[in-house]
C-alpha cells in the first residue's frame, strides 16, 4: 500500500470521525456502543482499502461502514435479553419533545437520510452512496420523513405547516426547537 493511500486514508477519517460517530450514536443510542462501531469501521475500511478505487468513494465507504457495523450491534443485542431495573424501562412522561426525539421515532428508512443531509450535510448523490440507494429514493425518504416530522409536531400543537405557532387547549403557546 503506498503512503498516498495511506495519508487519504487518515485525513479522510480525520474529517468524518465526527460525523461517524453521530450516525452511529443515532442508530445505538450509547456512547461507547457508538464508538465501538466507528473504530470497527475504520478497521473494516483499512482492510479493504484496496478494493476502494477512488478517493472520493471513501467518505461514502467509511460511512456505510459505521452503518453496517451499527446494525451487526443491534444484531447482537437482540441475541441477548439485559435485565433492568424497572425504572430503567419505565420512562416518565415527557412535556415537551425536541426535534431529535421526533426523529428518533422515525424508522431507520427515513431517520438516516435527514440524519445524513441535515446533521452530516450530505448531499443527497453523496447520501445515495452512502446507503446504496437510488438517488430519487433518498431524496423521497427525505421529504417523507420531514412530512411525518411535520404531522407529528402540528398532532401534539407544537408549529402548524407554515411554521406559525399554535395555541394550545391551555392557552399556552408552543414552541418548537426547528423550523421544520
Amino acid at each position: 500500500m503506498s503512503n498516498q493511500n495511506e495519508q487519504l486514508f487518515i485525513e479522510a477519517v480525520k474529517a468524518r470521525r465526527q460525523a461517524m460517530w453521530r450516525v452511529a450514536y443515532n442508530l445505538l443510542h450509547s456512547d461507547a456502543d457508538a464508538e465501538d462501531a466507528v473504530s470497527g469501521a475504520v478497521e473494516s475500511t483499512w482492510k479493504h482499502l484496496p478494493r476502494i478505487h477512488t478517493k472520493e468513494a471513501l467518505p461514502a465507504y467509511l460511512m456505510r461502514s459505521v452503518i453496517n457495523a451499527a446494525h451487526d450491534e443491534l444484531r447482537r443485542r437482540k441475541r441477548t435479553t439485559p435485565i433492568e431495573p424497572l425504572e430503567n424501562v419505565l420512562e416518565a412522561p415527557k412535556v415537551e419533545r425536541g426535534i431529535a426525539d421526533y426523529l428518533t421515532a422515525l424508522d431507520e428508512k427515513y431517520r438516516l437520510p435527514l440524519l445524513l443531509k441535515y446533521d452530516e450535510e450530505m448531499q443527497e448523490k453523496e447520501i445515495a452512496a452512502a446507503l446504496r440507494l437510488p438517488r430519487g429514493t433518498v431524496s423521497s425518504r427525505i421529504a417523507r420523513g420531514l412530512d411525518m416530522i411535520r404531522k407529528e409536531m402540528e398532532k401534539e400543537g407544537m408549529k402548524n405547516a407554515s411554521g406559525r405557532n399554535e395555541e394550545r387547549p391551555s392557552g399556552e403557546t408552543a414552541h418548537a426547537s426547528c423550523g421544520l
